[in-house]
């Protein structure tokens, strides 16, 4: 009998259809289940900074966004190597699922001590706090490894309502601590636990057998796993590694009300950065199966997506920016101010990514990934080399931080599809995986 791979297990979201309206149809599904799924997620990150921007004060708030932006950078680095490992590499073949499984227990480890110690050290949380915040990471990363095997399988209205049912379980729980007094920091916590152990829970129930198994860790490929997912990792980590860095050095170097008032204002973009976040996390699976059936790299079509994803992108940037004044209070309960300026400068980030993420997606499919890491370092040291020049000499500008942090985002795309048009037609799409530099995925 063969053995299972990934095409001999389609899922919900792999059901032929016929038609040229009835393939438009299935690719808005999968669309809006995707962006569906984002939306619940930042829907849910949203509320919760609200709650926390609101009731735990400014330097409180400006605590719990540098713990937040931890999560998102050990996610990401999680996602990058665990993630999109088994989207893109065969799962089912015996040595490359070992070797997820080793790489999964080594960053369940790594993220807790990781999240345990940053907490305290940026004095974000300590005890109690910092511990509980260490075993939220654990939960967190292996409910994304649960949400990208469903990604995997094209199943997104599954994983739309596995998200919905965390932000329900996660208010829920809050809710309850909110009976015996004002939100603190660790009951916060302690409810994004409980939310994410029943996304887990969920997902569990969701997937089929073949999905769930443990491999034997021996004769596990991890140098092939590595070769893969070193550079995506060390990529995609870029820019959330950059926005925390950039959080620090405004809490350092001018205060905490100033981090909140910063993260105050980028709230107000949270539905437009979901959109982007939403595309791309329906582009790569699509691109990925788009090199697996053997169609070359084409340009013309993750162009496109550009293009439309900057405007309504743009548009939305504007809308903040114009709702800025009269969200304020909603936002901040009276306690910081929201500068316009400070929006304006979220959108244009915003912007920035959207001009650049359906390219990069198109290079993660295709295994481009040094290209990508190179552009995107350069991108991410101009941020914070222009941050920090500005925090030195002008600490009282720091309004202007985000349009520093978005800086270059731009001209990285159009260095992307420079070398994309050169490195095209350079080798086969379904060339088996190399242990080469040249060969690797990105974000």
């Amino acid at each position: 009998m063969p053995r299972p791979g990934r095409r001999a297990l389609p899922g919900p979201g792999l059901t032929p259809v016929s038609g040229r309206a009835g393939r438009l149809r299935a690719i808005l599904t999968s669309a809006g289940g995707s962006v569906a799924t984002q939306l619940v997620t930042a829907l849910a990150s949203l509320l919760l900074q609200l709650v926390a921007a609101r009731e735990l004060g400014a330097d409180g708030f400006a605590g719990f966004t540098l713990l937040l932006a931890t999560l998102v950078v050990v996610t990401t680095l999680h996602t990058a190597w665990v993630g999109d490992s088994l989207t893109v590499l065969d799962r089912f073949d015996p040595r490359v699922r070992s070797a997820l499984g080793v790489s999964l227990l080594s960053s369940l480890a790594l993220g807790a001590v990781a999240g345990t110690v940053l907490a305290v050290a940026f004095g974000a949380a300590g005890g109690p706090g910092a511990l509980l915040f260490g075993a939220l990471v654990v939960v967190w990363l292996v409910e994304d490894t649960c949400r990208r095997v469903l990604a995997a399988r094209m199943e997104f209205g599954r994983l739309a309502a596995n998200a919905t049912l965390d932000m329900a379980v996660a208010f829920a729980v809050l809710g309850g601590f909110w009976l015996t007094g004002p939100p603190r920091l660790e009951t916060m916590l302690a409810a994004m636990c409980a939310g994410s152990l029943a996304g887990v829970a969920h997902a569990v129930a969701l997937l089929p057998r073949e999905e769930l198994a443990w491999p034997g860790l021996r004769g596990a490929d991890v140098r092939g796993v590595a070769s893969f997912a070193t550079w995506r990792a060390a990529q995609a980590g870029l820019r959330p590694l950059t926005l925390m860095l950039a959080r620090v050095a405004i809490a350092a170097m001018v205060s905490g009300a100033a981090l909140a008032a910063t993260e105050g204002a980028r709230l107000l973009l949270a539905p437009v950065l979901t959109l982007v976040n939403g595309v791309g996390a329906f582009l790569l699976p699509r691109m990925v199966r788009a090199r697996e059936s053997g169609l070359p790299l084409r340009l013309r079509p993750a162009l496109a997506a550009s293009v439309t994803l900057t405007a309504v992108t743009a548009f939305g940037g504007a809308v903040a920016v114009v709702a800025a004044d009269p969200l304020e209070p909603f936002v901040t309960g009276g306690n910081f101010t929201i500068a316009p300026v400070t929006v304006a400068g979220w959108a244009a980030y915003a912007v920035s990514l959207a001009v650049t993420l359906p390219i990069s997606m198109l290079a993660t499919a295709y295994r481009h990934s040094r290209l990508v890491f190179t552009v995107r370092l350069i991108e991410s040291l101009v941020g914070m080399g222009a941050l920090l020049v500005l925090l030195a000499l002008r600490p009282d500008l720091w309004e202007l931080a985000p349009f520093c942090i978005g800086a270059g985002g731009v001209v990285t795309s159009v260095i992307l599809v420079l070398r994309l048009r050169v490195l095209r037609g350079r080798a086969s799409p379904s060339t088996p995986e190399r242990v080469s530099h040249a060969a690797q995925i990105d974000g």
